[in-house]
């Protein structure tokens, strides 16, 4: 089953016969006197017969699709192999009708995205002659698709930036024509979604010498714990230093920390507007739940790890890091590029009426610990665009690096956001250690560069 749904193909059909699909049977079966079945069918959860059930809404539908779109755009994916089930490499039996690629073309188009919601027209109009407009005819696909064609000429003229952007083609690239990505904190937002994207599909970014400068070694970590069992560690950058820490965490803990979170995950929430309070977040698709060092052994072991691998204190009842966060990424599961601390970008204003005095008390997010509790077959690296290097999913290893500098100051180079899933589903935990408790432990810096 998992391997079947964890197939974005596979999903949007999943979705669409659960929605769409299904409320024709129940309007069928509403003409019967079906009770449980009717009751099912309207409750959703806790029926008189005995059944549980939660069918996808239409926004699941809509999730579904978005997925689709996304991954279609984040990994340039072709799209005469995408609408007959070969997903980057990975062929099924799933395919897309014209009517279908019609739906994507509308999600596509809604969300700005003209030259791919072009794209999604244009295949829409020759499934539909292949099919003899049996789901959609090929006049009412070429309505919208004059429509996206006009709007596209539009957006180019008012922000011409739009026609060269990588991120939404309209013409192949010959096979001997390079990229050239630039690194750094001075880029534009455009040239961040280039990078991020380009790590994403698994372009180079980083030159071959520097790539050379990168080792992997064991290491005890000035810990007597691992002196007859060392750490084993992989550099992807250095300065600021970006680590992977290899089997950091065992199966059993894995297992054991996600059936403990399993029950508690939710929708992800982010930041309101003016740092009030929390909202349901488009640009983080994912499930998750917080597990408190005090309520579990193994989790309490697990951290206690966490604060032997990165010297840090790691004890959340003095405040000096936040409870461990288990997310779940499902098909097209994402995180925009964002960076980790919460308070050294904010106005004195802000930090003063619109950030909780707990807050400002635990300091902010000096370093984040993010384990992979799972393998993921395609997609759902995490990808640093102004490294130029990005971290990829390895069951039981753990991404390190540090938010702040030694100075206090924000380290923005470490933008960096999950990759969509393109197969199956990922699991990570992330443990977010905070400046409160660690005055003792990392010494300061004198210099805003340090």
């Amino acid at each position: 089953m998992e391997r079947l749904a964890g197939n974005p193909v596979h999903a949007f059909h999943l979705m669409k016969r659960l929605t769409v699909d299904w409320r024709h049977i129940e309007d069928q079966a509403k003409k019967d006197y079906w009770i449980n079945v009717v009751e099912a069918m309207g409750g959703g959860v806790g029926g008189r017969g005995g059944l549980s059930v939660r069918l996808p809404a239409e926004e699941d539908l809509h999730g579904a699709a978005q997925a689709l779109v996304r991954l279609h755009d984040v990994y340039n994916l072709n799209m005469t192999q995408l609408v007959r089930g070969n997903v980057w490499g990975v062929q099924s039996f799933a395919e897309l009708t014209a009517q279908d690629c019609l739906y994507m073309g509308k999600h596509s188009f809604n969300m700005g995205m003209y030259p791919r919601a072009i794209q999604w027209f244009e295949e829409a109009y020759t499934l539909a002659g292949h099919e003899g407009n049996v789901t959609v005819t090929q006049d009412q696909v070429n309505m919208f698709l004059n429509t996206a064609i006009k709007a596209y000429d539009e957006s180019t003229l008012t922000r011409p930036e739009l026609g060269h952007s990588v991120t939404m083609p309209l013409e192949k690239k010959s096979e001997t024509q390079v990229t050239q990505y630039r690194l750094g904190n001075d880029l534009t937002p455009q040239e961040d979604a280039h990078n991020f994207q380009a790590l994403c599909r698994g372009e180079k970014l980083l030159n071959d010498s520097y790539l050379a400068s990168l080792t992997c070694f064991y290491d005890h970590r000035n810990q007597p714990y691992f002196f007859l069992m060392p750490v084993k560690v992989e550099m992807h950058h250095r300065q600021p230093d970006l680590l992977t820490f290899h089997e950091a965490i065992s199966e059993f803990e894995i297992n054991h920390i996600k059936s403990i979170a399993k029950p508690m995950l939710a929708r992800a929430m982010v930041q309101g507007q003016q740092g009030k309070g929390n909202t349901i977040s488009n640009t983080r698709t994912s499930k998750v739940g917080w597990l408190d060092d005090t309520m579990d052994f193994i989790i309490n072991k697990v951290n206690r790890r966490v604060e032997m691998i990165t010297g840090l204190s790691t004890n959340v009842g003095a405040d000096d890091a936040e409870l461990m966060q288990v997310s779940n990424y499902g098909i097209g599961g994402h995180y925009n590029p964002h960076h980790d601390y919460l308070l050294v970008d904010k106005t004195e204003d802000e930090l003063r009426f619109n950030i909780h005095p707990r807050e400002l008390v635990m300091g902010d997010r000096i370093a984040t610990f993010m384990f992979y509790l799972s393998d993921v077959t395609r997609g759902g690296a995490t990808a640093f665009p102004r490294l130029g290097t990005a971290v990829w999913p390895s069951k039981g290893s753990a991404a390190f690096w540090y938010n702040l500098k030694k100075s206090g100051a924000g380290d923005t180079s470490t933008l960096h956001g999950a990759c969509p899933v393109v197969h199956g589903s990922k699991w990570v935990s992330n443990k977010w250690i905070r400046e409160r408790g660690q005055f003792l432990r990392r010494g300061c810096g004198l210099h805003p560069d340090e």
